[in-house]
Parts: structure tokens; C-alpha cells; sequence
């Protein structure tokens, strides 16, 4: 079914608590899970419904229901995966309307979205983020300012993730902050014993940096390249790793080709 016909199959059963269960049949049926990959046009699509006030708080408890939909309810690939990653979507989409109080209910969510064991999801965490931020910033700001001090490596790489975002990344304030976020991530890292260095929160971590800093780097390029200089000069197997991933990225390999180099030599 074409992702517009199932959109206009849901939008009128948004109304009515007790077809609720409809949606999720129609989400559900149409998620192309299992597979490779879930059908993001309808759930992007399904998101611009709750880009408006007066959401009712039946409709909001539903998303907030998907989003505690458990790894063993709906293990990866399974199409009931596909409601937690719309529930926390959809919540970012909400969020700029949303009252106080279910804003504060809505961060709550993240929280448990950027920690769930399924990458669906915790890519779904990362694209509600976007959302907020995309309308504005400043929660996003706040919301990871606050979380960093006790943060660990799984809700740094939804930080990161998040950030990697060229749309938000104009704002040059946005990717100074971006850059700071980093430098405080590659510091840390520095202090991370070799066993924790092994767990797979790390290691999907250090993946997210190996990219997203040269999306960082790229719209703020002379903040930038002091950072990679910086960690380029520092004998740690991680971080020279995640340095020369980035100077790979075609996004700098190709545009800033001497920049490039200097950091390159600054590796070995």
C-alpha cells in the first residue's frame, strides 16, 4: 500500500481512542519489517500529524505507550519495533507544541529511547531530537547540557547523532556547540579503561565519532581542524582511529585537501 493511502487511512482514526488499535495495525502492516529497512516516508509522514497544538493527551499516552514497547515484545526486525521508533519520533514532532508539563514527559522518553538495546530505535531517538532542533535549538541545548554530567556512552552517541544534522548545523552557534560536545567526549574518552573500551555501548560510540565530527567540522572548519590537530597529536589507539576516519570523509578529504594533510602527518 502507497505510504499517502495508509496516511490517509490513520489521520481520521487519530480521533478516536478506541481505533487506536487500528493505527498500529496499519503502522505495523506497512513498517516493511522485517527487512533491512523501515518504511521512514511513512514514518516521517505519520510525524507531520503531530506537528500542531492540541494533541490530546489519550493520543500523546499512546505514543509514550510504543516507546516502553520492550526488546522482548518487539525484538529488532520485528514490526512492533516499528511503534517504538514512530512513538519517539512523533514525540520529537510534538514537542514545539506541546504543553510544559508534556514536554518534561516527552525528555523522559528520550532518555529511555537513546538507551534501548535496538539501533532502530536509538535511531529514532536521534530523529526526534532533530525535530526539536530543527524548530529550535535551545531545548536541545539545555536538555544536553544538563544530561552530559551523568551521561553514558550510549546517550553521548544519541548526542552525537543528533548533532550530526546539516540542516541545524547553519546556525554556527549550533555547530560550536557540536565541537565543544566532542572535545569533551575525546577528552573523556581518554580516561576509559581498556575493558569498557571492549562493550558494545563503546564501540557504537566511537563509530558515531569516526563520522559525525567531520559533519561538524565541514560548517565550522577553522574551530574544526584546531580540534582534529589537537587529538591528532595524542598516542591513543581510539582516538587516532576516530581522527583518521573523519579526515577520510569526502566532506573534508576532497575540500580541504592540504587542512587534510597536516592533520594527516600530525598522525603518525
Amino acid at each position: 500500500m502507497e505510504c499517502y493511502s495508509v496516511i490517509e487511512d490513520i489521520i481520521p482514526l487519530l480521533e478516536f481512542p478506541d481505533r487506536f488499535n487500528e493505527i498500529e495495525d496499519y503502522l505495523t502492516t506497512n513498517s516493511n519489517l522485517p527487512g533491512p529497512r523501515g518504511n521512514l516516508t511513512l514514518a516521517f509522514k505519520f510525524a507531520e500529524s503531530f506537528e500542531k497544538k492540541d494533541i490530546s493527551d489519550e493520543l500523546v499516552n499512546l505514543l509514550v505507550d510504543w516507546v516502553h514497547i520492550s526488546p522482548e515484545d518487539a525484538p529488532t526486525n520485528n514490526p512492533r519495533e516499528f511503534l517504538s521508533f514512530c512513538g519517539i519520533l512523533c514525540l520529537g514532532a510534538y514537542y514545539c507544541f506541546a504543553p510544559e508539563n508534556t514536554q518534561v514527559l516527552i525528555m523522559e522518553q528520550f532518555k529511555i529511547s537513546m538507551n534501548d538495546i535496538r539501533w532502530r530505535v536509538k535511531e529514532g531517538a536521534a530523529m526526534g531530537l532533530q525535530k526539536i532542533a530543527e524548530r529550535d535549538f535551545g531545548p536541545i541545548k539545555n536538555y544536553f547540557s544538563q544530561l552530559y554530567g551523568n551521561s553514558n556512552f550510549a546517550e553521548k552517541r544519541a548526542f552525537i547523532a543528533t548533532l550530526a544534522h546539516p540542516p541545524i548545523l547553519t546556525n554556527k552557534e549550533i555547530a560550536k556547540f557540536s565541537l565543544k560536545i566532542s572535545d569533551d567526549i575525546l577528552k573523556e574518552i581518554l580516561t576509559v579503561d581498556k575493558a569498557s573500551r571492549k562493550s558494545d555501548e563503546f564501540k557504537v560510540l566511537s563509530k558515531g565519532l569516526q563520522y559525525a565530527i567531520s559533519v561538524f567540522v565541514a560548517d565550522l572548519p577553522d574551530k574544526g581542524f584546531e580540534l582534529l590537530k589537537k587529538y591528532a597529536k595524542i598516542e591513543d589507539p581510539e582516538i587516532k582511529k576516530i581522527i583518521k576516519s573523519n579526515l577520510g570523509k569526502a566532506r573534508l578529504a576532497k575540500k580541504y585537501v592540504s587542512e587534510v594533510e597536516e592533520v594527516t602527518a600530525l598522525l603518525s
